[in-house]
């Protein structure tokens, strides 16, 4: 884990002060009030109650201390986190259902090379060698027609301004919005204002391609002579 990153976490214990949760790795996490929510908070439990599952963001790792922060996280991350959590959950019941008494000894496995099984099941996809190295053999064919089945595609938006002040400023536009990737669309908002559409099969892998998008278009902006700037569609 670090610094940034969004986890799953059980409520354990609820103070006026402080909230204690566990962390997916076992891990105890701390949120302060401050970090609950905006403003004064009247009743705690409106916002945090024992056993409950909410998703944070690591603000802080200092040795075994990891502070959390709940209100910075947005809805469209706890959706995802949540989306994440909800298909990691479906592998792992495909696993007791096809493995039975195998399926303990093959997570146990798959969780010293992986984060998780959702992550060994997105690697498996791309890389069927690693179905036969943790799969028992007269499983392998069931593990595979459940890899097969179609996951929902996640969208990722950016607000894209752009700004190109030359008499050819519309063709420079176009020339840089020519992606020729069936993956990521554009559409025209306003004068000056797109939005960048990216369809990815894994969230945090999709936010890794997004980066490296923004940085090639504002990279091709400044070749170009216009004003770029984007922003992560709430």
């Amino acid at each position: 884990m670090e610094e940034g990153d969004l986890v799953l976490c059980k409520v354990e214990k609820v103070t006026n002060t402080i909230t204690f949760v566990s962390l997916p790795n076992g891990e105890e996490g701390t949120i302060v009030s401050s970090e609950i929510a905006s403003g004064r908070i009247k009743l705690m439990r409106q916002y945090v109650v024992p056993n409950k599952q909410i998703v944070c963001k690591i603000i802080k790792i200092d040795g075994n201390h990891i502070a959390l922060s709940l209100r910075r996280v947005n809805s469209k991350e706890k959706k995802e986190v949540m989306s994440a959590h909800k298909q990691s959950q479906a592998v792992h019941i495909a696993f007791k259902q096809i493995l039975g008494d195998d399926a303990k000894q093959a997570e146990n496995n798959i969780l010293e090379e992986f984060e998780n099984l959702n992550e060994f099941a997105s690697a498996a996809r791309t890389d069927e060698s690693l179905i036969n190295q943790y799969i028992p053999k007269e499983k392998v064919e069931s593990f595979k027609k459940v890899l097969e089945k179609k996951r929902k595609d996640t969208e990722l938006k950016q607000n894209i301004k752009i700004k190109c002040l030359e008499d050819d400023g519309l063709k420079k536009i176009k020339d840089l919005f020519d992606l020729n990737n069936p993956d990521i669309t554009v559409s025209y908002i306003s004068a000056g204002n797109f939005r960048l559409k990216l369809i990815v099969k894994d969230f945090k892998e999709g936010k890794h391609q997004m980066n490296e998008l923004l940085e090639t278009l504002e990279k091709k902006a400044k070749e170009l002579n216009c004003e770029f700037h984007a922003s992560e569609e709430r």
